[in-house]
């Protein structure tokens, strides 16, 4: 029998060299699976060409379950893009209702002629989505500008399957959402809003209709005045907008409330170039992430927060120091902790006492070690006995010392009889500004005997002489892998 394999082999192998053309098909060979997942890695132009092929690829084609209609190469030609229409469409009517995975639908609506029919026939394909069970739904859609109003199918918020939501409007100012009706109760898991304007009503739709979500993302909200969102199964939060280069300062976000008990990530990151958000109340016990970057004003509440891990506050425009004591001592049981200078400014002026900072292990401050900052920070080091990483980075790298930050060398900060320096393992520092930061970073060198690790930031030449010193004070006082890197102000 094996004689017989291999003279069968031996015939397989000189049939394949004198029949040079005949090509072993494997991908038709492939699991269904792996060979939509390679499909879905193609445009749909290119999935259609490889549904030209075979009978077996044909089948491939039309049941792949995720799917990409994006009009971006025909934005500009109202001619292309009717085709690539008709083209969409007869796919669908041979695909049939099979199950869909997820469908992404990218679209630029131009010319207003054929707006209405343009809109009727993508709308007609989300419809098709929620008969074929579609899971995830991500809508990128570019509104025509006399449309105020985005209205979405309600089918999409009465879909069973349906669990993971994108709507991003592409117009600049964006659309109007309007709001689902309160009858449409959705089993939707996460939520992506992007570029549009939301009513109340949403938000109280999102509160009260949608039991099951865990994830909100709120992106580029335009004019709107206030976002008040209670749920109980809500997860994770997240709200960025960056409005430096826009023009919506005057209708922006001022109030927001959020509140849920499974709340265990917020992340908030709101830039403007006037003013910020005037009132922020978290409800949130057993919330462990939270990051707040961006101008928020003096009526900011955190509550209790006994479960924190980690905090990024980067707040600008908290000048009351009872609100920014407030503030720390609600972060105060995390582990991670990232402040930014002016705020350690506010809590600590006049030499008030510390909310205690006993389990925090990793800090980093943004800001500069200026003569004004350093006995804030050096009562704030003081609250920390356990810390083990250190990080301080400068948000601008100035090429010339300042002359407010010289006044505190190394025998000021022994005086300190700082706790935490017999912990430290790992440091990060600049020196960009003046002594006081070569001071610091010369001081853990000569006194932090468990340090393993510093980087120091410098702008080369300009610190050749501050390089020289540290780098004797690294050999002569410490075991430590001492790192210089240099940056530049680009």
């Amino acid at each position: 029998m094996a004689h017989k394999h291999k003279i069968l082999a031996f015939e397989s192998s000189r049939f394949q060299r004198a029949c040079p053309d005949i090509v072993v098909d494997r991908f038709t060979n492939l699991p269904d699976d792996v060979a939509h997942h390679i499909l879905s890695l193609l445009s749909f132009r290119n999935i259609a060409r490889v549904g030209c092929v075979s009978k077996k690829c044909r089948e491939f084609y039309q049941c792949i379950p995720n799917l990409d209609f994006d009009s971006t190469a025909y934005a500009h030609s109202t001619q292309a893009r009717l085709r690539l229409l008709s083209c969409l469409d007869r796919f669908l009517f041979q695909r049939g209702e099979k199950k869909i995975q997820s469908f992404r639908i990218r679209w630029f609506f131009e010319g207003s002629a054929s707006n209405g029919n343009e809109q009727f026939r993508v709308m007609s394909w989300i419809h098709y989505a929620v008969r074929c069970n579609v899971e995830n739904l991500n809508l990128e859609l570019s509104v025509y500008e006399l449309l105020r109003t985005l209205e979405l199918p309600s089918c999409i918020f009465l879909c069973e399957s349906l669990r993971h939501l994108v709507v991003d409007v592409l117009n600049a100012g964006g659309k109007i959402l309007k709001t689902p009706s309160f009858a449409c109760s959705s089993n939707l898991q996460s939520l992506k809003l992007k570029n549009v304007t939301i009513e109340e009503g949403f938000c109280k739709w999102i509160s009260w209709c949608c039991k099951c979500i865990k994830q909100l993302w709120l992106e580029h909200i335009r004019k709107t005045e206030t976002i008040s969102i209670q749920n109980s199964s809500l997860e994770s939060f997240s709200l960025v907008g960056d409005y430096r280069l826009g023009f919506y300062d005057l209708h922006m976000l001022s109030v927001l409330n959020i509140s849920g008990e499974k709340l265990g990530n917020i992340h908030i990151h709101w830039k403007t170039r006037i003013r910020g958000i005037n009132y922020l109340n978290i409800y949130a016990p057993n919330l462990k992430d939270l990051t707040l970057i961006g101008i928020f004003m003096n009526q900011l509440y955190l509550g209790k927060l006994l479960r924190l891990e980690k905090s990024i506050l980067y707040p600008i425009g908290l000048h009351d120091f009872d609100k920014a004591f407030e503030v720390l001592s609600s972060v105060s049981r995390g582990k991670i902790l990232a402040l930014i200078g002016d705020i350690i400014k506010v809590v600590f002026r006049q030499g008030s006492l510390p909310p205690p900072l006993h389990d925090i292990c990793c800090f980093s401050m943004l800001g500069t070690l200026n003569d004004d900052l350093v006995p804030p920070m050096a009562l704030l080091l003081k609250a920390m006995p356990n810390l083990i990483r250190l990080r301080i980075s400068n948000a601008v790298i100035p090429f010339n010392s300042s002359t407010n930050s010289s006044g505190f060398n190394i025998s000021y900060w022994k005086s300190q009889n700082l706790t935490f320096v017999h912990h430290l393992e790992d440091v990060s520092i600049p020196i960009f500004n003046g002594d006081n930061e070569v001071e610091f970073a010369a001081y853990l060198l000569e006194n932090a005997r468990n340090l393993k690790k510093m980087v120091i930031y410098h702008s080369g030449q300009h610190h050749s002489t501050a390089i020289k010193w540290l780098q004797k004070k690294s050999f002569c006082y410490s075991t430590a892998k001492v790192i210089f890197m240099e940056k530049s102000s680009s």
